[in-house]
């Protein structure tokens, strides 16, 4: 019997090695908001290099008592090559309850070597919240030497901000043969992989929001226009829409293009300036693979904004994330509107007149390696109404306050400063690679731009929200006195003359 035993424990474990693959280990864990209401719901997303047939999602509010949860993992592969295959893998749960915190893992039931470390995360808040929280926000984060300090500090993060919020330009995979060396290789999967899993520890316990930049449109370089196979494969966004899994179902929107969520004062709506209106940029270097089509996005995005604005009572904040900026002071002209027939000034034509309409408080944007803090602008003109003289305090203002912060570090380095200004412009920073950070309240918008490798604040304003929440962002139609900076400094020297009189 001991004979027996033994082969029986030995045929025991060829059979346990034998069914092990290695490839089937999960890998770049990372989350999303997910769920029709504020809270209710979390996308898990992750990688296998095999396919994993009985792949699955534990969840529970303890570490060490997780059920295998009821959610449908949807698998597939987007590009395979030779030996090398990629099966991205998401799973939304759905029922859970705001501001919670829930453990979970992933991977495969039948082996708990095929499967992943428990992590945690937390929901969205509800609108009835009002405690204050932190996001991180920024764009163009690559892979490589410049975003190390970034990439370092965003996983000191992971707990302390409520989500990261990546405006575009993501992993810069397309500019894989940029690197010394590389000119040759064919290193898109590689990059992709390689930054996912640099941002392991902030992906997999914080939700990572993104927006759509040129950066994900394609591959385009050498190695890639050696096989059409490999052109039409990872052409039109599609290693960005198969990777991340945005809310887009939930909002009516269109894959990871466009799409938009809540949490606690926040509506936060995402838009593409690279596809979907009018003169909109093609992002095409070849002619195999045709870039954009995913449907009517103004009409979208009327409608969420619509929808927003008369949601104020209960979510008092509406954010817009897009790529590339309307207002950037080396694109513009002399009447402070972005210079004539460039991609800015049709980002202004297809969108400015919906954000005014619908009274957005915040465009975020990047494209530019560099940080601007810009007045409240409307139609090329300074909305200065309840600007502090120091311009550290916006109070209820009258205009959407457009920021770019894309210094997050990639391998095309920072954009040169221009030589021009604006009269909008208030604040820049094109030496420093960094991220902006906002700490959120129903009353107010605190942000900061902090040097990713000192930790340093360069920058630090507040929007304050006070009085009606629906008037409290009304732009003067254009053309109308109130609307320009000479109205505005006519109003404060009546104010000081007013005040020395009384003196």
């Amino acid at each position: 019997m001991h004979a027996l035993s033994r082969v029986l424990l030995v045929l025991a474990a060829s059979t346990v090695s034998a069914a092990f693959d290695a490839r089937q280990v999960p890998e770049q864990l990372h989350l999303a908001f997910a769920g029709a209401d504020a809270g209710s719901g979390m996308t898990v997303s992750w990688a296998t290099a095999a396919a994993t047939p009985d792949a699955a999602v534990w969840l529970g509010t303890v570490a060490d008592a997780l059920a295998v949860a009821d959610a449908r993992v949807q698998s597939a592969s987007y590009f395979s090559e030779g030996d090398y295959t990629l099966v991205q893998h998401h799973a939304t749960l759905r029922g859970l309850s705001p501001s919670t915190k829930y453990f979970y893992k992933v991977g495969s039931p039948g082996d708990d070597a095929l499967q992943s470390n428990v992590s945690s995360f937390t929901t969205a808040r509800a609108a009835t919240d009002t405690t204050t929280f932190e996001v991180a926000v920024y764009g163009d984060a690559g892979d490589g030497a410049n975003s190390a300090s970034t990439i370092k500090l965003v996983n000191a993060l992971a707990g302390q901000v409520d989500f990261i919020y990546h405006i575009g330009d993501i992993s810069y995979a397309d500019d894989d043969f940029l690197a010394p060396g590389a000119l040759l290789k064919f290193g898109f999967e590689q990059v992709w992989n390689n930054w996912t899993n640099s941002l392991a520890p902030a992906m997999r316990t914080t939700p990572y929001m993104v927006v759509v930049g040129n950066h994900e449109a394609e591959c385009h370089s050498p190695a890639c226009a050696e096989k059409a196979t490999r052109l039409r494969a990872l052409g039109n966004y599609t290693a960005y829409n198969a990777r991340f899994r945005m809310p887009a179902n939930e909002s009516g929107g269109a894959l990871n293009m466009w799409h938009s969520f809540d949490h606690g004062p926040l509506h936060v709506t995402s838009i593409s300036t690279e596809s979907d209106f009018a003169n909109a940029p093609t992002n095409q270097y070849t002619a195999v693979a045709k870039n954009g089509n995913f449907g009517d996005q103004l009409a979208w995005l009327e409608a969420d904004l619509k929808k927003a604005d008369a949601n104020r009572a209960r979510v008092p904040w509406v954010l817009v994330g897009m790529h590339r900026p309307m207002y950037h002071v080396g694109y513009v002209g002399a009447d402070g509107n972005p210079t004539a027939g460039t991609t800015p000034q049709f980002v202004q034509q297809a969108f400015e007149e919906l954000f005014l309409k619908y009274k957005v408080d915040v465009v975020l944007a990047g494209h530019e390696h560099s940080y601007e803090r810009h007045l409240p602008i409307a139609r090329g003109a300074a909305v200065a109404d309840g600007v502090s003289a120091d311009r550290k305090t916006y109070a209820s203002p009258k205009a959407p306050v457009h920021i770019i912060t894309g210094a997050a570090g990639n391998a095309e380095g920072h954009t040169a400063r221009p030589s021009n200004t604006a009269v909008w412009a208030v604040a820049s920073d094109y030496e420093h690679f960094g991220i902006s950070k906002l700490k959120a309240s129903r009353a107010a918008l605190e942000w900061t731009f902090v040097a990713a490798a000192s930790g340093e604040v360069l920058d630090q304003f507040v929007i304050t929200k006070g009085g009606s929440a629906a008037d409290s962002n009304a732009p003067a139609p254009a053309g109308s006195a109130a609307s320009t900076p000479t109205a505005v400094s006519a109003l404060l020297v009546l104010a000081c003359v007013a005040v020395a009189t009384l003196l």
